[in-house]
């Protein structure tokens, strides 16, 4: 007879086979720990994953608890493996599909990571509090009483933000940064991060305003930039319409950033992570945060 094989127990919210872009020769990754005050090296598949963090045990009878996690294996992640390939080493090939199947990965990675997860339970406990009568306000405020979001809600805000990203990424630049011979691009775990200039860090703003740039480190040598067209014109914090979301992807490459600005790009970064930043080197370690 024939064993069903077991469903892995760590899940990673960042996948290893994104990780794996960023490892040394000996594939190693470089850790800088913010929150324990860590310096270590691991191997990716010891780093940002959580155990059981995509286990639904409120699954119906026959589904799949794991459901989430293997079906993220087997799809998105498994496709975006190819594009990545393209990306970094001949985004000319890339076809129209490669770009909605990479709008589809860079959607799910910016949602599915437990700093956003974090932040989307924080608004929720503020809105239940504000509607919430002011006497049960009060008691909870006073500790009378226990509001906890568990863990159903993560989900539901995973299933909400579903399809609000991809229609502001999809009218904005694109372009592919490369590092100079003397520096490396580091990585997170929030890869995929939102910075304007205008909003302190590690506050993010909203893909709705002008200056609001996206950083996707695809590697230790390259980087996805994603800036509105608006940006050279408008105010950072200039708030866009919907309606002018009619934009085809334009992607360019070609450009290298020296060290200064590769570093001061990887600090910004640090300072948007929850607690991990990788590299392939010691310079991860040496990363500090903008504030």
């Amino acid at each position: 007879m024939t064993k069903k094989p077991k469903s892995p127990k760590g899940h990673h919210y960042v996948p290893r086979s994104y990780l794996n872009r960023f490892t040394d020769t000996n594939g190693f990754l470089y850790v800088n720990d913010f929150k324990r005050n860590q310096r270590r090296r691991q191997r990716p598949k010891e780093v940002m994953k959580i155990d059981s963090y995509y286990r639904q045990n409120w699954a119906p009878t026959g589904i799949d608890v794991n459901i989430f996690e293997t079906e993220l294996a087997k799809g998105v992640e498994n496709d975006a493996k190819n594009i990545f390939d393209k990306l970094v080493d001949s985004p000319h090939e890339l076809s129209e599909r490669d770009i909605e199947n990479l709008v589809l990965y860079i959607e799910l990675q910016r949602i599915r990571v437990p700093r956003q997860a974090e932040t989307a339970m924080d608004l929720m406990r503020s809105v239940i509090l504000k509607s919430a009568p002011p006497d049960i306000t009060r008691e909870i405020h006073n500790g009378q009483l226990q509001l906890t979001m568990k863990d159903p809600a993560r989900f539901d805000y995973m299933r909400m933000a579903i399809g609000t990203i991809h229609p502001w990424i999809s009218r904005m630049n694109w372009e592919i940064i490369e590092a100079d011979s003397e520096s490396v691009f580091i990585t997170t775990d929030s890869p995929v991060s939102f910075y304007n200039s205008a909003v302190l860090p590690p506050a993010e703003p909203g893909l709705a305003l002008a200056g609001t740039i996206i950083f996707f480190p695809l590697n230790s040598k390259k980087l996805l930039l994603i800036r509105h067209h608006e940006l050279k014109t408008e105010d950072s914090l200039a708030l866009l319409k919907k309606s002018e979301i009619d934009k085809r992807i334009s992607l360019t490459y070609g450009r290298v950033w020296d060290k200064t600005l590769v570093e001061r790009t990887n600090r910004k970064l640090a300072t948007l992570a929850r607690e991990l930043i990788v590299g392939e080197n010691e310079s991860v370690w040496e990363t500090t945060r903008l504030i």
